[in-house]
C-alpha cells in the first residue's frame, strides 16, 4: 500500500496501461508491417508518458521528430553510399551532428539511435522498417498522451512536501541563530558560519515543483476543482520564498555583526535574549501545522508580541556608539521585515514591514521554442 501512495506509482500505472493499449492496437492493425513490427507501438507509449499532458506532447513530439530525422538520414545515406564500410561513419557522424539541434531536446539521441538500427538492423527491408518504427511509434505516443488526459495528475503531494522542507529548514536556522544568541560569548567566525544553512537548494526545489504544478493544469480536465489548493500553495510558497530572503539576510547580518573580529559591532546584551526570543517564536510558527488556523493565528500573535518586545527594547537600549545603534535597528528591521513576509493580513500591524517581493531568474520563463512555459493565472480568491 506505501508502494501505491509514491508520487511515481500514477505514472507507472498509467505507463503501464498506454504500453498494453498501444501494443493491442499494433496487433489490430492490418497489414503486414504492423504484425511484423508490433512492439514499436508499446515503445511510442512509453516514450511519451510523462508526468503532465503537456509534457507528453512535447516529448512524444520531439522523439518522433528525432525518429523521423534519424531514419530519413539512414534511408538516404544507404541510396547514396551503399551499404559499404563507408556509410556508418558518414550516418554516425552527420547523426551526432543533428543531435545537437536544440528543438528535440531530451530527445535528441533518438537520431543516432534509429539511424543505426535502420542501417543495420533492417537491411532486407529498410523502408518499411522506417515506416513501421515511424508510424507506430507515433500510434504510441497518441495513446500515452490521451491516457494522460483522461487520467491527469496534479502533483500537491510533492509541493506540500517541498513547501514542508523550506520551512523545516528555515526554522532549523532560525533555531541555531537563536541559540547562538543565548551564549554568555559570542560564537566565532566559523562557528557562526557553519550556523548558516543553505537555503538556495531547498528554495529552487520549490520553484521546480510550482513550474510542474503550474504544467499540470495545462490540457487538464480536472484543473477548476484543485486551482483553489494550488492557490493556497502558491500564496504560501511566495511567503516562504520572501521569509527566506529575509533569514538569509539575517544571517548574514548577525554573522557580520556578532563575531569577535575588531570590525565587527555586537549586539548589545539586553538585545541578544529579546533577539533570540523572536528567532524561536519565529521558528514555531514554521513548524506549526498549515492546516490549523487558530494554531497559526496563536503563534503569530505571539511572534507579533516577540517582535514588539524587542522593538521597545532597542528603543530603550544604551549604545557605545552610532554604529551599534544602527546594527540594532538593522536586525530589528529585518525581524519586521520577516514578520511582514508572513501574509497580507500582517500589512495593518505597525511592527510588520512589507518585504521587497522576492524574485528569482527564471531563464525558462518567458522564451520562445518547444520548450516554453505558459503561467497559470490563479484566482485571487475562491469563488462564490
Amino acid at each position: 500500500m506505501r508502494l501505491l501512495r509514491h508520487p511515481r506509482a500514477g505514472l507507472a500505472v498509467r505507463t503501464a496501461l498506454a504500453a498494453t493499449l498501444a501494443w493491442q492496437l499494433a496487433l489490430w492493425l492490418p497489414g503486414e508491417t504492423a504484425a511484423t513490427y508490433p512492439y514499436f507501438a508499446p515503445l511510442g507509449a512509453v516514450v511519451g508518458s510523462w508526468s503532465t499532458v503537456r509534457s507528453s506532447v512535447r516529448n512524444s513530439a520531439s522523439s518522433l521528430a528525432g525518429i523521423i530525422l534519424g531514419a530519413l538520414l539512414a534511408l538516404t545515406a544507404a541510396e547514396v553510399l551503399g551499404r559499404g564500410f563507408l556509410v556508418v561513419p558518414v550516418v554516425v557522424f552527420l547523426a551526432t551532428l543533428l543531435a545537437g539541434w536544440r528543438v528535440l531536446g531530451e530527445q535528441r539521441t533518438w537520431v543516432l539511435t534509429v539511424s543505426l538500427f535502420v542501417l543495420t538492423a533492417a537491411a532486407a527491408h529498410p523502408v518499411r522498417y522506417a515506416a513501421a518504427y515511424c508510424g507506430l511509434t507515433l500510434l504510441g505516443g497518441v495513446v500515452a498522451i490521451a491516457v494522460n488526459a483522461l487520467f491527469p495528475r496534479v502533483p500537491l503531494a510533492e509541493s506540500e512536501q517541498a513547501l514542508q522542507q523550506l520551512s523545516s529548514t528555515l526554522a532549523d536556522q532560525l533555531d541555531d541563530l537563536a541559540e547562538g544568541l543565548r551564549r554568555d560569548e559570542p560564537p566565532g567566525v566559523e562557528e557562526w558560519r557553519d550556523r548558516v544553512h543553505s537555503l538556495a537548494p531547498v528554495r529552487e526545489a520549490l520553484r521546480a515543483r510550482r513550474l510542474e504544478t503550474e504544467e499540470s493544469l495545462l490540457g487538464n480536465v480536472r484543473r477548476r476543482r484543485v486551482l483553489e489548493p494550488v492557490r493556497r500553495q502558491h500564496v504560501r510558497g511566495v511567503s516562504l520564498a520572501n521569509l527566506s530572503a529575509r533569514v538569509e539576510e539575517l544571517s548574514e547580518l548577525l554573522v557580520e555583526v556578532q563575531t569577535r573580529s575588531d570590525r565587527a559591532v555586537s549586539l548589545p546584551v539586553d538585545l541578544r535574549w529579546p533577539t533570540a526570543a523572536v528567532l524561536t517564536s519565529l521558528s514555531a510558527l514554521l513548524r506549526a501545522d498549515a492546516a490549523d488556523e487558530q494554531a497559526f493565528r496563536d503563534h503569530r500573535d505571539a511572534l507579533r508580541q516577540e517582535v514588539q518586545r524587542l522593538s521597545a527594547a532597542q528603543a530603550a537600549a544604551a549604545y557605545p556608539d552610532a554604529m551599534a545603534q544602527q546594527t540594532a535597528g538593522a536586525v530589528v528591521t529585518t525581524l519586521r521585515r520577516c514578520l511582514g513576509s508572513l501574509g497580507p493580513d500582517t500589512g495593518d500591524d505597525g511592527e510588520a514591514v512589507a518585504p521587497t517581493p522576492w524574485r528569482q531568474p527564471d531563464p525558462e520563463l518567458p522564451h520562445r521554442g518547444p520548450g516554453r512555459r505558459r503561467r497559470i493565472r490563479l484566482p485571487s480568491r475562491p469563488r462564490r
